[in-house]
């Protein structure tokens, strides 16, 4: 009898911490930098002495997806062997992407998506406002206003000739709205996109910079 019981129980236990480590192994992360350095040079996840394999970190696309050690981990930089950013991962879902916004008391901040949000689909645009001051705008009907340190998803409406988008970014001033920028967008059902507001560094002057991803057609059920 109890031969039996240990037998079970080494059977279990190892068992069950497979499937533990299975589990984590499922999460994936893609990381988006507003800007970064020339010279960070290649980054890692880490927690403790675990480090995931070395990558660099993209301004202009969404890096691949990457594995972390855990749901809480540090973005850390191989060359300046410092953490760039703490990152803690909700409980719940298994897909994220990270925006990570430069912070004024240095590193990133990052800002936590789903990945799996039904809320944001290809089509869609995700607003985030790392200014001081709250920016406004449109994607064609499709209107948005949006406080300093904020996030937030705009489903495009209204495109003009079932072709394009008029589109429309300003700043909310003491002295009144002050417009950014206007221009068009195509429509792409395949794409959905990530526009950061900014203090531009250089002019001093809030900017703005959109990246696309790229969204894989949903597949016909059969």
């Amino acid at each position: 009898m109890h031969l039996r019981l240990l037998f079970l129980l080494a059977w279990i236990v190892p068992a069950g911490l497979h499937a533990q480590s299975a589990g984590s192994s499922e999460l994936q992360v893609r990381f988006l930098a507003e800007r970064a350095p020339g010279d960070l040079g290649d980054v890692v996840l880490a927690v403790e002495e675990t480090r995931s394999p070395p990558f660099k970190l993209p301004i202009n696309h969404l890096s691949i997806p990457q594995t972390p050690p855990a749901r809480a981990f540090d973005v850390w930089s191989v060359d300046k062997k410092v953490s760039l950013a703490k990152v803690g991962l909700p409980e719940n879902g298994k897909s994220f992407i990270v925006l990570l916004v430069p912070s004024p008391t240095g590193g990133f901040k990052p800002v936590i998506i789903s990945a799996e949000d039904p809320s944001f689909k290809a089509g869609d645009v995700y607003f985030y406002n790392h200014a001081d001051k709250a920016v406004l705008g449109y994607v064609g009907s499709a209107k948005f206003v949006l406080n300093a340190s904020k996030g937030t998803v705009l489903r495009p409406a209204g495109a003009k000739e079932n072709l394009y988008y008029d589109v429309g970014f300003g700043v909310r001033e003491k002295e009144g709205d002050r417009v950014l920028s206007t221009t068009r967008w195509p429509i792409d059902k395949n794409m959905r996109s990530y526009v950061f507001f900014f203090l531009n560094p250089t002019t001093k002057r809030l900017d703005f910079r959109a990246v696309d991803e790229f969204m894989p057609p949903a597949r016909a059920a059969n």
